[in-house]
């Protein structure tokens, strides 16, 4: 009987192949493009599942409030709370901790220099988090203090494909030069949020800091504790009261701890992190997830729709059945049978797209998915066959087994609400797809917006240099400006996206000051590091005084007793107008940190610049001159000949890099205008799924178009041929198939329209700087679909409007 049902559903394929093709390809589409989304959920998902008993690790967070009341989260803590954890808490199993050094340069003994991320682990970081061996024992690692571990491709950069087990590797700094022996390569899965270059054992990062005081080094080193196996963790959320005061037991900071699960990193991390390169967004998955059920349901909607309206060909075959005595129940199991022949040839073809699309998606998002036969993809093929094909052939089965045998033999047809079913299914689908143009446009406007806006400072042409840290630079500068095309160099801060990694520079500190009638006030701001030289490369403009003090000699002399040098600072437009003093030029401001107080002198006003992304609102800045704080050189550099200049620029920072053990080994640059860019990466990313959805959702709609319109014509040809010999012309009978199917956009639009605008409103208010919702998007996005919609209808109908009446009157 099987068998049978499938000669009869390919025998149908065949000879409706037109129809059947429509149909297929909505399917085909549809499931790709969810197929595609559904492999990267469940990708982020899964994160950190790399770690074997990883729903039983967990990151310590401390948990504080500051002066202002404001609870703050970090992941930094001491690194004694190891030893707390596993002395006092018996259902710890294992602790371990992990400090973050930043980039390192190594050097082989075939003088290659490489720079990587380094970190600082303890001796029991690889039995918690085991990543791959490629070679060596990494838990060997802090058997001395001279031995590393290198992650895979850190290994190959330096040696290739021979053994790095053994090797030496130096590293060289400011008069001294550190040899490492190489115990071990490790291989970090995509999917982990911990990763690394170099790791170096955690006793080795005391020897360079003098008077070095574990218990009191809060915010520095993140601390993992892995419980021991309970009943689904019960154990340990019973204990986690008592935990949470750990921290206590060492230090006077009032201050509790939380635990968050590994699992949880990746999307659920709300605070700043300043070393978790890779966070996700829950808000995304939920997005894409809803986006890919839209135009899967889609392409069933065009097959219910087609199938519904197609079945008045189908009567007589029904008719016959009956009369031959096949009951309801068989038609349905026939019908049914069909629909879900016609979802598994959709089907293996999706897979086959899928396959052709992966490494274009991997680009577009980031990722490295790949499609292997694994549970996902065998519940993904269970759900298409099966759910989607049964959800898309249950009304057309049981609406065509309801068929009375004597009307479809009398050519009669069933009555009842099957036209407004197949309506409202065309108008859900122009509906999606006119909101999908709708956020689409929106996103791209928005992106517009953030790339040309006034920033109040040049962003082209400002090549961005990573130097490390750098006491002293004016010689090497001097050099640098010896090419002509070199017009300014300035040594600052990362301002294109300043201290979101961090809420404390985020926010800013509390500045004091006091007024002309001696009132004290407060004011939290920004403080950003950068030279003299500064103003000038990024063009800002100073509205009143003069820039700060930036001698190297003189920034010494600040704490001098005998001889104390005033500090500078200029402040923004913003910090201006929030101090609410006519003239804050040569008014002292001060800030207290850890019983320390800091004075300056304010010198200079610049009119306001966006040193952060346009996601937040300006905040009170001041410009401060500190050397050791400034790793980021920014060279402004002419327009022409940027090939020649970048090389001039790499040569002479590798000529001095030799001379000098304090410069970055490796030469890496960015533009700064590529840097602002990398603020939005996630709406980049947004936008180009939104554009892939939105063509997918026109495609479909318009196939079903398409296909409804020709089985109307062909169900229509007699009417046609009547109203032609009545006189009628061709382009009034194009005008009424065009004017029926442009009720069902004009409705779709309505609907879309303030569900649209809301969607827009809720994206944008994740921005203090936001572009206007106009109202030509939404004419734009009604005009696209309508006149798509108007294209197809016009090549389907004219042909049969154009046809000899008398070829339509003998149709049959």
């Amino acid at each position: 009987m099987i068998k049978h049902y499938i000669k009869v559903a390919l025998r149908l394929i065949k000879r409706s192949f037109l129809f059947s093709s429509i149909n297929m390809l909505g399917f085909v589409f549809g499931m790709t493009a969810a197929f595609l989304i559904y492999l990267w959920v469940v990708n982020e998902l899964t994160y950190d599942d790399c770690f074997p008993a990883a729903d039983r690790i967990y990151r310590t967070i401390e948990v504080s409030r500051d002066a202002s009341g404001e609870i703050r989260e970090s992941p930094g803590t001491a690194r004694s709370l190891v030893g707390v954890f596993k002395a006092d808490f018996p259902q710890v199993e294992d602790a371990t901790s992990i400090l973050y050094r930043g980039d390192m340069t190594l050097e082989a003994e075939a003088e290659k220099k490489i720079s990587g991320n380094a970190v600082h682990v303890d001796s029991t970081f690889f039995s918690i988090f085991p990543f791959q061996v490629v070679e060596g024992n990494p838990e060997h690692i802090n058997d001395n203090i001279d031995n590393i571990v290198l992650e895979e491709s850190m290994a190959r950069k330096l040696f290739g494909r021979a053994s790095a087990i053994g090797q030496k590797v130096t590293r060289s700094g400011a008069g001294f030069k550190d040899t490492y022996n190489i115990v071990a390569v490790v291989k970090i899965p995509a999917k982990s949020h911990i990763r690394f270059d170099v790791a170096l054992p955690m006793e080795g990062y005391g020897l360079y800091i003098m008077n070095l005081d574990w218990n009191k080094s809060q915010r520095e080193v993140q601390v993992y504790v892995k419980m021991k196996p309970g009943d689904d963790g019960k154990l340990y959320r019973g204990e986690q009261k008592t935990m949470s005061r750990a921290l206590r037991k060492f230090s006077d900071k009032r201050a509790l701890l939380r635990f968050q699960p590994v699992r949880d990193i990746h999307l659920r991390t709300t605070f700043p992190d300043t070393y978790i390169k890779n966070h996700g967004s829950v808000a995304t998955i939920y997005l894409f997830a809803v986006l890919a059920i839209l135009v899967i349901f889609m392409g069933a909607f065009n097959f219910m729709t087609l199938s519904t309206a197609r079945a008045s060909l189908r009567y007589k075959e029904i008719g016959v059945r009956k009369v031959t005595g096949a009951k309801r129940k068989t038609l349905v199991t026939q019908f049914l049978s069909e629909s879900l022949v016609q979802s598994f040839i959709s089907l293996v073809l999706a897979l086959a797209l899928t396959e052709l699309m992966l490494p274009l998606f991997n680009r577009a998002m980031g990722a490295d998915l790949t499609l292997s036969m694994n549970w996902n993809v065998i519940f993904y093929i269970l759900f298409g066959i099966l759910g989607v094909g049964c959800l898309a052939g249950s009304y057309p089965a049981f609406y065509l087994s309801s068929v009375n045998p004597l009307l479809a033999f009398k050519g009669g047809r069933k009555t009842g609400k099957k036209g407004g079913l197949i309506k409202s299914l065309v108008c859900i689908q122009f509906f999606i797809a006119l909101v999908l143009m709708l956020m689409t446009s929106i996103v791209l406007k928005q992106l517009h917006f953030m790339k040309n806006r006034d920033l109040g400072l040049d962003k082209e042409n400002i090549v961005s240099i990573y130097t490390s840290l750098w006491y002293d630079v004016a010689d090497f500068k001097q050099d640098l400006l010896r090419n002509p095309a070199i017009k300014s160099i300035s040594m600052g801060s990362p301002i294109e996206s300043f201290g979101e990694e961090n809420q404390e520079t985020k926010d800013g500190k509390s500045i004091t000051w006091t007024d002309m009638d001696g009132k004290t006030d407060s004011l939290k701001m920004v403080e950003i590091w950068a030279d003299g030289n500064f103003v000038e490369t990024f063009g800002l403009n100073l509205l009143k005084g003069e820039l700060m003090n930036s001698d190297f000699e003189d920034y010494w002399k600040q704490g001098d007793e005998i001889d104390p040098v005033e500090s500078t600072v200029v402040i923004n437009e913003t910090a201006w107008k929030a101090m609410k003093v006519a003239n804050p030029i040569g008014m002292e401001i001060s800030h207290e940190e850890s019983g320390w107080v800091s004075k300056y002198r304010i010198v200079g006003i610049v009119k306001d610049f966006n040193f952060q992304s346009l996601r937040e609102k300006m905040k009170p800045a001041f410009i401060y001159y500190s050397p050791e704080a400034l790793v980021f050189m920014y060279i402004k550099i002419a327009p022409e000949h940027k090939p020649e200049t970048l090389k001039y620029i790499q040569a002479k920072f590798e000529e001095w890099a030799v001379r000098d053990d304090l410069f970055v080994k490796e030469f890496n640059y960015q533009f700064f205008s590529d840097a602002l860019n990398k603020n939005y990466a996630k709406e980049q990313q947004q936008s180009r799924m939104l554009l892939f959805f939105t063509f997918i959702a026109i495609v479909i709609a318009m196939l079903g178009v398409f296909g409804l319109v020709t089985l109307s014509t062909e169900q229509r040809t007699k009417e046609i041929g009547v109203r032609k010999v009545n006189g009628a012309h061709s382009d009034r009978i194009v005008q009424m198939f065009c004017l029926e199917y442009l009720r069902w956009v004009g409705i779709a639009f309505v609907v879309a329209c303030p569900i649209g605008y809301y969607l827009m409103h809720r994206w944008l208010s994740e921005f203090a700087y936001q572009t206007a919702i106009s109202w030509w998007l939404f004419v734009l996005a009604g005009a696209v679909i309508a006149g798509i919609t108007l294209l197809t209808v016009l090549g389907q109908t004219w042909r049969k409007a154009s046809q000899n009446p008398v070829e339509s009157l003998r149709y049959e």
